[in-house]
């Protein structure tokens, strides 16, 4: 018999309309308040009943014995109104930022530096709160007085640790009983001394979550919680890991969908690279990607409707719930009116968005071990300074080796899941036909020996520049681990490339497209002398002087490697390709990455523009037996951000292989019946027009 599904199970539209001060929240007419909700068609809320204009300040909108002030009681009111409105009212809590006057209340809740001073919260006022301090008692006692009343949950907004703490007598007392010495300065301590304290942490999170999980279930067992989790950021910014921490959450939430800043620097596919990695760690739970509908630090300026279409279609495309939050103070802006559009559709079309898994054959690898460890810029949150500064001028940029490398992939309509470190680990990455490692520098000989056997048996790997130079502690080897696997019988040196060329001149596979004889090499590379049973397809150059010398002379240095190894095979790049398209996107990197990917496997679908138009976003999902949803999304714009209005793409033509006959083909927006032509193991299919988003259905036949 099929379980029912509850409510849990189905795709949860959640809000978060940050309320104002006390008086004008308390003034508001809460029903009024609820039915805009409803209107427009959320099925969940992050609600707000304790004051945090400031930070989590103890001021409750409800009876509470943990209260330094209590104000109307705003939840009983949820409580009883929102079960017949169908909103699951969620509790948010902050458990990072603490109000100024809690933080001068409790002074010994707050997180400290190596010189036991406060950290100043980076919001502007107050501190940020240390959950191995009595702090954690009064999270726990708060849950309890929460699970009482008529919630579905508790979201925690943290926890996390400032990189530079936390040094508070709790903090020191416990790491002692633990490791048997004093905490270490984080700054000038050994390999070994950093590790212990970043695990210290790290554990210290998830015995949190797992006491908050028990405290809110042992009252309301029905109720579900989870925490604000870590994007593709470095992890020693924040200390939390969804690995540790996801077998106490019900949920994992990231915030995927949160722009600032120039967002012509910020990627596109945010939302949709963080839902991927989210489904990779969530074991199978839920997980959601949070969307500010503002543009930070302008907290009351709404993103266009174009910008919130694309948002919402990247997670959803990926299999994960939406947050959407802006200031109560915009709920009733016109632009709401798009959001209403996007969950009405999401609601119309639910049971296309359950239970669905990828069916990409191909994996890019996200290393939290290289962005801690060797050296990553970092995204400006409320969890991370913006760190763009990298102090090692031989090494690259993890993050930006990962953004370009998911970007050439995503503009080559490439389906394809995002992995991570613990993917290589319990060995669920060998299932897919190619992994992606962007210039993965930081690989253990286990991982290795894992990767190596995978190859040997079939498997195959792309990789680029300094990928397995370096140990888990972050120190240089003499050679590459996965040397053999990539055909390299020396790695001589690395090499700065500030006006070198790239000697295009044979024939191969891998240069298709390509009519230049001459492209930039990308800024960081190597020198690798190749072993003779590897085919090497073109070479550096010399260094170049200036931007005006002449063209020297080629050398013997290749700068890409193909390799047969075992029943496998690898392409290696010694290049830092994916940081030097993430920069400059030129045409002929893309193209060379496409090859790369062509040259290891096939790919199962092929999507034709009358318009070579690259920007296109897929996702290929699959419903139990019988359902494949193809999942396109268009961001051409007008070159610019924010997209005020995506062009509209027309006459696009689908070729898929698949070997079961095909019932139907229909699009979701559309709402139309799609003409189509199988013959053998493909199937054709006309799409009249792409706008943002449309969902292609291909049902199956029994």
């Amino acid at each position: 018999m099929n379980k029912i599904a509850t409510w849990k199970d189905k795709p949860l539209r959640i809000v978060d309309f940050i309320p104002p001060e006390p008086g004008k929240y308390e003034a508001l007419d809460l029903i009024e308040q609820f039915q805009i909700r409803k209107n427009l068609e959320f099925n969940a809320e992050h609600v707000e009943v304790h004051d945090i204009t400031e930070g989590e300040s103890g001021i409750t909108y409800y009876p509470s014995d943990c209260a330094v002030q209590e104000r109307k009681n705003i939840l009983e009111k949820i409580s009883d109104s929102y079960g017949s409105l169908g909103i699951h009212p969620i509790v948010y809590f902050n458990v990072h930022w603490l109000a100024e006057s809690l933080a001068t209340l409790h002074p010994h809740w707050q997180q400290h530096d190596v010189h036991s001073e406060r950290i100043q919260s980076a919001y502007g006022t107050g501190g940020y709160s240390c959950i191995n301090s009595p702090f954690r008692d009064y999270v726990f006692q708060t849950i309890r007085n929460l699970a009482r009343y008529s919630i579905k949950g508790v979201f925690l907004d943290g926890p996390f640790y400032r990189v530079e703490g936390c040094y508070c007598p709790s903090c020191r007392e416990l790491f002692y009983f633990k490791y048997k010495y004093e905490l270490p300065d984080w700054k000038n301590c050994s390999n070994s001394q950093q590790n212990d304290f970043f695990n210290f942490k790290r554990e210290s999170i998830a015995a949190f979550m797992k006491e908050a999980s028990e405290a809110l279930k042992k009252i309301n067992s029905d109720t579900i919680i989870y925490m604000n989790s870590p994007q593709l950021v470095p992890t020693k910014f924040c200390s939390r890991d969804n690995r540790l921490t996801v077998k106490y959450q019900d949920m994992l939430l990231a915030e995927g969908g949160f722009l600032s800043g120039n967002l012509r620097e910020l990627p596109i596919w945010k939302p949709a690279a963080t839902a991927q990695l989210l489904e990779t760690q969530s074991s199978g739970k839920p997980y959601c990607v949070a969307i500010a509908g503002r543009i930070a630090p302008w907290s009351r300026y709404l993103l266009s409707p174009a910008e919130t279409w694309l948002a919402h279609a990247m997670a959803a495309a990926h299999g994960a719930n939406t947050w959407y939050g802006v200031y109560n103070d915009n709920n009733l802006d016109t632009r709401m009116d798009t959001v209403k559009e996007i969950n009405h559709f999401l609601i119309k079309n639910e049971k296309y968005y359950m239970n669905t898994k990828s069916m990409a054959s191909i994996a890019l690898m996200w290393s939290y071990a290289t962005a801690n460890q060797y050296q990553s810029s970092a995204e400006e949150t409320d969890f991370t300074a913006e760190q763009d500064k990298l102090s090692d001028q031989n090494k690259g940029d993890a993050r930006g080796s990962f953004i370009g490398l998911y970007d050439a992939l995503s503009r080559s309509r490439i389906p394809f899941d995002v992995i991570d470190d613990e993917s290589i680990n319990d060995r669920s990455f060998k299932k897919y036909e190619v992994i992606i490692l962007p210039n993965i520098s930081v690989l253990t000989e286990n991982q290795s020996n894992l990767i190596k056997d995978y190859v040997k048996n079939g498997g195959n790997i792309i990789a680029s520049f300094d990928t397995s130079l370096y140990d888990e502690n972050g120190k240089q080897r003499a050679q590459p681990l996965l040397a053999d696997v990539f055909g390299i019988n020396e790695f001589k040196t690395i090499r700065k490339c500030k006006y070198d060329h790239i000697q295009v001149d044979q024939n191969n596979e891998l240069l298709d497209g390509i009519d230049q004889t001459l492209i930039p090499a990308a800024l960081l590379g190597a020198n690798v002398i190749p072993d003779p049973t590897s085919t090497s397809i073109m070479s550096y150059r010399e260094t170049q002087k200036s931007r005006y010398s002449e063209l020297p002379n080629q050398t013997i240095y290749p700068y890409i490697l193909r390799n047969k190894f075992g029943e496998g095979g690898s392409v290696y790049f010694a290049g830092n390709v994916g940081e030097f398209y993430e920069s400059y996107a030129f045409p002929e990197y893309r193209k060379l990455i496409q090859n790369a990917i062509l040259s290891l496997t096939d790919v199962s679908i092929k999507i034709k523009t009358a318009i070579h138009l690259e920007s296109i976003h897929v996702s290929l999902r699959k419903q139990q037996d019988d359902r494949i949803m193809l999942h396109l999304i268009n961001y051409s714009g007008s070159m610019t951000r924010p997209i005020t209005e995506v062009i509209p793409i027309t006459d696009i033509q689908i070729e898929f292989e698949i070997e079961e006959p095909i019932q139907s083909v229909k699009t979701l927006k559309l709402n139309e019946q799609l003409s189509y032509h199988q013959n053998y193991q493909k199937v054709n299919i006309e799409l009249p027009i792409l706008n943002e988003y449309e969902v292609v259905i291909i049902t199956l036949k029994n």
